[in-house]
């Protein structure tokens, strides 16, 4: 039996999981970890990853290794999603990680994250015709998955990170900036839904941070449990409640909720207004979760290896 392990590099959050892959196909998760780092801040602005956001993820990465150590030995892939792709000065990122660590990162284009989240998703899923929906800090892909193969990819720069920083200067939030900030998504969000072609009314499957997020707020979740998260749906009219009750509170009184705890105060946000902003487009009242995504599809690519 082998081990493995995957990080996935994000514009906002950096995640592990190290598994024992058995000779059926499958694998056992011995170890799933995360840290918010915000490796994106500042990168719409500037073209660049500040020194310091590079610092904290390198940080945050050897911190995750570290903490995996009593499963060594394994081998490690670690890549990098938008900030990654988007920033002048990736390499910067990639020595300091390899000094720290002794791993190097690989960076994956819009359309290969787009595959790997959905070789994860249908993980948890069990449907063979939806929309996939991967909402990530500097990017959020849609996905039409067709008889369980990927038949359309839209690669948009709608990502937390860059939405908050752009829109969003005060909290509780001005509604004029919400606004202003919901004009760009449902753009955006229509001009996917006419790339994909895939008709009103399909299965619409969320994943990613903010969408698990609003997931475990809206179970009423202190700590996060996967197996809970995956297959459960939002519905519209939680959104709504969801939206108006996230909106109206500061970040320090967001932080007081365990889910938002640590780095996704602000972002939820963009977030929702996102996830509202598809179901009303794609004609749907509701989408479903998926705790994994882009970590376990990359799991996956590499057991096939």
């Amino acid at each position: 039996m082998s081990r493995i392990a995957a990080i996935d590099l994000g514009t906002n959050t950096v995640r592990i999981l190290v598994v024992d892959v058995n000779g059926e196909g499958g694998y056992s998760p011995l170890f799933s970890g995360q840290t918010v780092t915000r490796l994106g801040q500042g990168l719409h602005e500037t073209g660049s990853l500040a020194p310091e956001a590079i610092k904290r993820t390198t940080d945050g990465v050897a911190e995750l290794i570290k903490r995996a150590d009593s499963f060594a030995p394994f081998s490690l892939t670690i890549t990098a999603t938008s900030a990654g792709r988007e920033a002048a000065n990736s390499e910067a990122l990639d020595a300091m990680i390899r000094s720290a660590t002794g791993h190097g990162i690989k960076i994956i284009s819009g359309d290969e994250e787009a595959r790997l989240s959905l070789k994860g998703v249908q993980l948890a899923i069990d449907d063979d015709d939806f929309i996939l929906i991967d909402v990530g800090g500097g990017s959020t892909e849609f996905i039409f998955c067709k008889d369980g193969t990927l038949a359309k990819v839209y690669n948009s720069n709608l990502g937390v990170v860059r939405l908050c920083e752009t829109y969003l200067t005060k909290h509780p939030v001005i509604e004029k900036e919400y606004n202003e900030m919901t004009s760009e998504i449902d753009r955006v969000v229509n001009e996917a839904f006419n790339h994909l072609d895939a008709g009103e009314g399909a299965m619409l499957v969320g994943t990613a941070g903010t969408i698990t997020s609003l997931a475990a707020i809206a179970m009423g979740m202190v700590d996060y449990s996967p197996a809970k998260i995956n297959n459960y749906r939002l519905t519209d009219e939680m959104l709504e409640s969801l939206r108006l009750k996230l909106s109206a509170l500061t970040i320090e009184e967001r932080s007081h909720m365990p889910i938002l705890r640590g780095g996704r105060e602000d972002l939820i946000i963009p977030g929702v207004a996102i996830v509202q902003s598809v179901i009303k487009r794609f004609g749907s009242s509701q989408m479903v979760v998926s705790d994994y995504g882009l970590r376990e599809g990359l799991i996956m690519e590499l057991m096939e290896k």
